[in-house]
């Protein structure tokens, strides 16, 4: 594995991104490649809550690998293949940081579940990562982290370690305004719809390393992975270092219920009124709630059919009435495999 100091390797291949790798999950990374035997992620849920003494337990998440293994109930998404660059899949990029991911956290004590595209039944666990990597038409570039819709303030907290460690590590710039709602209503989180995902007390991200499509971030996710890796894995391990065992309310998510607009609201980036204007949203709009702040709503707005993330005033808010359309659709949006 090369060193941090070392200059970046020439441009990957498929074969060379599983250079010096430890044995890959998967039967595509290393070409040519063995049908068999290949390892079998482990899989076996965690319950809760843990014996005293017990190693803190992570799932690492190889985003679209085995996709056409997904259950029935997630087939709509057995052809999502994610990000190609000249013959390298995005499951290769993924898994080449991700086995590196594991190895640090193993290494510091910490058990870890390396998982397919299939999530275990309600997998429960101190932390679950998905790891990703973009693609783009457009140049676009860096790497950006997000937790699901309804996050628990241990999700948050998962996500804000990461962050502060990922782009110190690797150098790559942070997409600031690339989170988009296919991350944050990723399949694996949507524990209301499907049975293969993470327990609702699972503390859960999906990063996105970087974008495949930029020559910028392949530099690190191709050339470099175990910058990413690491950059990974000391976030997870500032997390847990930092986060309360015993404090169970931080592992639930908040509920809220489905509420409208009540009077035509201006939908904002952020949560104050000199932030960007993301939609303006007609009376009786219905209105997804995630987060609040303050005197804001983190939300999802339907206008029409289309759905805007962002926020927007309590005040301008009310709750449903009779009079409202019957039999609402789920309070979470489909779920998606970015």
């Amino acid at each position: 594995m090369p060193s941090p100091t070392q200059p970046p390797s020439p441009t990957a291949t498929p074969a060379r991104v599983a250079q010096a790798a430890p044995p890959p999950v998967s039967d595509a990374v290393a070409e040519p490649a063995p049908r068999a035997p290949t390892a079998t992620p482990s899989a076996i849920p965690t319950p809760t809550p843990r014996p005293p003494g017990t190693p803190p337990r992570v799932g690492i998440q190889i985003g679209h690998l085995r996709s056409h293994e997904l259950p029935e109930e997630q087939a709509h998404l057995r052809t999502s293949t994610g990000a190609r660059w000249n013959g390298l899949t995005e499951a290769q990029v993924n898994e080449a940081i991700a086995v590196r991911v594991r190895d640090i956290l193993a290494a510091a004590g910490v058990e870890v579940d390396l998982l397919p595209a299939t999530v275990p039944p309600a997998y429960d666990a101190d932390a679950f990562v998905a790891i990703h990597a973009d693609g783009s038409t457009e140049g676009a570039r860096g790497w950006k982290i997000a937790t699901p819709w309804r996050a628990s303030a241990a999700s948050r907290a998962l996500l804000a370690a990461v962050a502060s460690t990922y782009g110190a590590i690797t150098g790559l710039p942070e997409d600031r305004n690339g989170i988009t709602i296919n991350m944050r209503g990723y399949y694996a989180f949507n524990y209301r719809r499907h049975s293969h995902a993470i327990a609702r007390t699972t503390p859960a991200i999906i990063i996105e390393t970087g974008f495949l499509t930029s020559a910028a971030d392949r530099e690190i996710i191709v050339e470099r992975p175990d910058l990413a890796a690491r950059g990974i894995a000391e976030g997870i391990l500032k997390y847990l270092r930092q986060r309360d065992p015993n404090d169970g309310a931080a592992l639930l998510p908040p509920d809220w219920p489905i509420l409208y607009t009540r009077t035509e609201t201006v939908i904002r980036a952020a949560p104050t009124d000199t932030a960007r204007i993301v939609a303006r949203a007609p009376a009786d709009s219905r209105v997804f709630v995630f987060n609040r702040e303050g005197e804001w709503y983190e939300a999802l707005v339907r206008v029409g059919d289309t759905r805007y993330v962002g926020w927007l005033p309590v005040e301008q808010t009310r709750p449903a009435t009779p009079n409202d359309t019957p039999s609402p659709p789920p309070a979470e949006p489909p779920a998606t495999n970015p």
